[in-house]
């Protein structure tokens, strides 16, 4: 039977695709049931009108990532507070797409998995755009930045040490890591040792004489993220968490950097 640390461990690999978080760490999953192979997940989102879209591709990504767990035979989803979370609920539980789900409401031509492309390309540059910035703060050299690769890299705690010349310490940057490998590998990009570090969305070097532009675009995405980010856990514990009311710290604080 599984148990539920390896349920939690592939609820670790569900984000909402707009805030770039894990569901887990954002505090969407209210409850995890498991009666034999039978996993029950439900989660809410924190506003009654959050994209039906989003809502959607995460209540699918529950049921792929907990049905891989071994040991599990059926996976139900149940996603709280969205307008149409009956629907969502029904539709994801037999298997069927956001556009068979809504034949009505939806081209029958759109396609889901290119809005999923977007915003995972959003968090990739957001991820990058911070960890960049944090080495420069650390005081690395934009042409020593541009010749990492991924085993230069080591996670202790929250922090990351670059295997330079000295040993360079960087502050808070190991879950913007570990966000920005993680998008590189839903991008099917190479994560391997040997890796350039930092490639464009396609795979191509950075140029250290564009860098500068390229950090500028790379910006936008970063803010838009943190913002929504912090908006949503706002609304999340002004509704469901009311011991948490003045707490106004967030994961989108994180991406928050000069």
């Amino acid at each position: 039977m599984p148990t539920l640390a390896e349920i939690n461990r592939a609820l670790n690999e569900v984000y909402d695709p707009e805030l770039d978080t894990p569901i887990t760490e954002l505090g969407f999953v209210n409850e995890v049931q498991i009666a034999d192979g039978h996993v029950t997940v439900t989660y809410t989102v924190p506003t009654f009108w959050c994209a039906p879209n989003f809502v959607f591709m995460m209540s699918q990504d529950i049921r792929d990532e907990v049905g891989r767990v071994p040991g599990v035979t059926q996976v139900t989803v149940i996603v709280r507070n969205n307008c149409l979370e009956d629907e969502i609920n029904r539709g994801v539980n037999a298997g069927r797409s956001f556009a068979e789900t809504f034949p009505a409401d939806v081209d029958q031509n759109a396609d889901l998995e290119a809005l999923r492309h977007t915003f995972t390309v959003k968090g990739f540059l957001a991820r990058q755009d911070v960890l960049i910035r944090r080495m420069r703060q650390a005081g690395l050299a934009d042409s020593a930045i541009l010749a990492l690769r991924i085993s230069d890299v080591m996670v202790q705690g929250d922090d990351l040490f670059l295997q330079t010349t000295p040993l360079q310490w960087v502050p808070l940057a190991a879950a913007d890591l570990l966000r920005y490998l993680h998008k590189r590998r839903r991008l099917q990009l190479p994560v391997s040792a040997d890796t350039p570090l930092f490639t464009t969305v396609d795979g191509q070097p950075i140029a250290e004489a564009e860098l500068a532009a390229y950090l500028r675009y790379s910006r936008s995405a970063r803010l838009n993220i943190a913002f929504n980010t912090s908006l949503c856990e706002g609304l999340l514990r002004a509704q469901f968490f009311p011991e948490r009311q003045h707490d106004y710290s967030s994961v989108g604080d994180r991406l928050m950097i000069g």
